[in-house]
């Protein structure tokens, strides 16, 4: 009878990456399971694609975008995605 899954991965890394993902965590004001998580969904999302093609492509498409916006603009887009994901802003929804 196979295992069930309990949704928990016990992993072992250098303390030198603990306390990288550990500062990015409490800087990013969330947990190292969520930076863990979020860096394993990307990996499943990007599994079958061409990094190399990818980058070329991104760098054509973007030529005249300095390296600054491209980054603002990322960083913009995943606030975006985390805000969506918590749901509605409790805070403004009463009145």
């Amino acid at each position: 009878m196979p295992r069930p899954f309990n949704g928990q991965i016990h992993v072992r890394v250098p303390a030198s990456v603990h306390e990288e993902v550990a500062k990015e965590a409490f800087d990013n004001g969330t947990s190292i399971s969520g930076i863990l998580a979020q860096a394993l969904i990307v990996r499943r999302a990007l599994r079958n694609i061409d990094p190399w093609k990818s980058i070329d492509e991104v760098q054509s498409a973007n030529r005249g975008v300095s390296a600054a916006e491209v980054e603002n603009s990322i960083a913009k887009a995943l606030k975006a995605v985390r805000k969506a994901r918590r749901g509605p802003d409790v805070r403004k929804a009463r009145i």
